[in-house]
């Protein structure tokens, strides 16, 4: 499992980056008089998406005169950098999460990606005299990239947005009828699943592992996709989910759990400097939270669940639900 990161900083910076818009807006609905807020409106997810997709095709690495691709792997908002995917190996990127600005730090380690967790660099090299411009939504770096063993030295230049941290690194494998889900999830796990829907007949989504979310605003738009669909949601013996990974397995029709399967959530943080267990349950940052757990899970169930997953474990850590409160809290079905 990877560390958890305080996600509030990642979602503010995707709602901004692309296109979406930071403020909640909501309707009365329903009998009991609650209010539906949503971070991204309905309406307005095939523009965020649109602007999404034209952001990742301005990411790149040139690096001594040829061109890659870039891919999430993973950040640290401690340790100040993001880590990402290109053709030769990894590059770790220098950036502040914190005080969202970029840090002046390439270093690539060369090695097989097929297999992250086993993962060797067999050639590093550090960037030197790296310098950053801003380019509209854009961090451009330049600089050299110094071979550590040969001393060696390449032109570097990367392009970077906060597309390439928004997008997440799910993967999505169907076998028959049963799709299987793992990795980080984002606004490209919210293409990928509905592309998936519509092209396929599904019926049960499988939980491989799914360390969270790092674009709350999006995901819980991917869960309603789940929800529409119809599908069952499984949680098998050796699966996991954490956090935005809970979110979409509550958003299964049926919710099935294999005793070893292990569902962890905490609270989020920020609103006002505040985590969401210290805020009043009345409180407006609570809206679209409560706005997608009360469609999933009932007006009363969801409510009563979510504020029990945000006391449960505080935004930095997480809390692995017992059997008795995966009953209690009825997020199994079966």
């Amino acid at each position: 499992m990877k560390k958890l990161i305080p996600l509030v900083v990642i979602t503010t910076m995707m709602l901004q980056a692309c296109g979406g818009s930071g403020s909640k807006s909501g309707t009365v609905v329903g009998e009991n008089k609650a209010v539906e807020v949503h971070h991204i409106q309905v309406q307005d997810i095939p523009a965020y998406v649109e602007t999404f997709k034209q952001q990742q095709a301005q990411l790149q690495l040139q690096f001594d005169g040829r061109q890659s691709a870039l891919s999430f792997i993973d950040m640290s908002v401690e340790n100040k950098f993001i880590l990402a995917k290109y053709s030769a190996g990894l590059v770790r990127i220098g950036f502040d999460l914190n005080e969202e600005k970029p840090v002046s730090e390439l270093i690539f380690m060369e090695g097989d990606t097929s297999d992250l967790e086993n993962f060797e660099t067999t050639r590093l090299l550090q960037g030197t005299a790296i310098e950053v411009a801003a380019d509209d939504d854009n961090y451009i770096y330049t600089g050299l990239a110094v071979d550590t063993q040969t001393q060696n030295s390449y032109p570097v230049r990367l392009v970077f947005n906060e597309s390439l941290i928004s997008g997440g690194s799910s993967t999505l494998v169907l076998e028959g009828d049963r799709m299987t889900i793992s990795g980080t999830l984002g606004t490209q796990t919210y293409i990928d699943m509905q592309e998936m829907l519509n092209s396929h007949t599904v019926s049960t989504l499988v939980f491989d592992s799914v360390d969270g979310s790092v674009n709350d605003a999006i995901n819980m738009h991917t869960g309603r996709l789940i929800r529409q669909a119809g599908l069952t949601t499984l949680m098998p013996a050796d699966g996991e989910a954490y956090s935005g990974g809970v979110d979409l397995f509550a958003a299964g029709v049926e919710r099935k759990y294999q005793t070893g399967g292990k569902l962890g959530v905490h609270s989020w943080c920020c609103s006002a400097g505040k985590p969401a267990n210290e805020l009043g349950e009345d409180h407006e940052a609570h809206g679209a939270q409560l706005t997608y757990f009360r469609e999933m899970m009932g007006a009363e169930k969801g409510p009563k669940f979510y504020f029990y997953t945000i006391n449960a474990a505080p935004f930095n850590g997480v809390h692995i639900m017992s059997e008795a409160e995966l009953s209690q809290y009825d997020l199994v079905t079966d």
